[in-house]
């Protein structure tokens, strides 16, 4: 009789496993067939909005449903993420974020989320890469030089970053821990009043992105270092930190789609496909480009390692640094 209950008993498991896989690939089968929702944890203007339009344009026409991006900022994209946590895990709302906010964020700030337990990743489509520069009056003029002027005057020179966890503000530390500088922190609300700070010679060094090019190759700043493996085309003349001395110290952001932990496996794939052809366009190529990005597409497992691997080393610098947000 026992034998009997546990035959049943398994044999109920099984259909129902079956059954849920079953209902997995109906769903998938009809999949899209309403507008999808793209949350982008910033408010638009930013980088992460610019490419996040583009690709909710062709995806709207690799899928044939209108994808509508969503802007939820706050928190440094907390605000937007938990959204996206809470939505169904049904494909119909879909994360563009970076790892400013899911891989630096929860390395220093209790969140109401877990990235690996909560989100899934689909695929990262792009890098973006840090520029040191300076205000032209200061006498450094490279790497090499920089490191020797903070050491002859500890604490003295200021670097501006768009605000405390940035990718920005996380690459500079480490570069600090690698060379043994003592170079003070000033934070600011994003990345243009930093800019402004160091053009007005308010502070001597500015940690930041691609809206740095145009100024640099007019001459209002001084481009010292790029943290990407080669050089940007767009910055010919500014050397990477590879270049410059430091071994494999090669930092960016990476920007990537996620859907919430349980969205099922045939709507993953067919999101990663419609990613992948999107990625592969012109049109997408030339706009990362043109911002100063790398276009670079990895998904499922490949991407979440490569998470893993960019949250152990950031978490490093955290550690070393002492860096916590409050």
């Amino acid at each position: 009789m026992l034998k009997s209950f546990n035959r049943r008993m398994v044999l109920t498991l099984l259909a129902a496993a079956c059954g849920a896989g079953m209902g997995g690939i109906a769903r998938a089968q009809g999949y899209p067939d309403r507008p999808i929702r793209m949350i982008i944890p910033f408010p638009p203007g930013g980088g992460l909005d610019t490419i996040g339009r583009v690709v909710a344009a062709e995806l709207s026409k690799q899928l044939n449903v209108s994808v509508v991006v969503d802007n939820r900022g706050g928190a440094s994209g907390a605000i937007g993420v938990e959204a996206a946590v809470r939505a169904p895990s049904d494909g119909y709302t879909i994360l563009f974020s970076s790892s400013d906010t899911l891989t630096i964020l929860p390395l220093l700030r209790k969140l109401p989320f877990d990235t690996a337990k909560d989100l899934r990743p689909l695929a990262k489509v792009a890098d973006l890469y840090i520029v040191f520069a300076t205000n032209p009056a200061v006498p450094a003029k490279s790497v090499q030089e920089l490191v020797t002027l903070a050491k002859s005057e500890p604490g003295k020179l200021r670097f501006a970053s768009p605000g405390i966890g940035s990718v920005s503000h996380m690459t500079f530390e480490g570069f600090k821990l690698r060379t043994h500088t003592n170079i003070q922190h000033v934070p600011y609300n994003g990345g243009g009043p930093a800019q402004v700070a160091v053009m007005g010679n308010q502070v001597e060094i500015l940690s930041g992105g691609a809206n740095l090019y145009k100024v640099i190759n007019a001459g209002k700043l001084r481009g010292i270092s790029i943290s990407s493996a080669t050089r940007n085309p767009l910055l010919p003349d500014v050397p990477t930190l590879v270049e410059s001395g430091l071994k494999d110290y090669v930092f960016g952001s990476w920007f990537g789609f996620f859907v919430g932990i349980h969205t099922p496996d045939p709507i993953v794939a067919k999101l990663q496909e419609a990613l992948r052809k999107t990625t592969q366009t012109q049109e997408f190529k030339e706009m990362v480009e043109s911002g100063g990005g790398v276009p670079g597409y990895s998904a499922g497992k490949e991407f979440s390692d490569y998470m893993a691997k960019e949250s152990e080393r950031w978490k490093e610098i955290v550690d070393q640094a002492n860096i916590r947000m409050d």
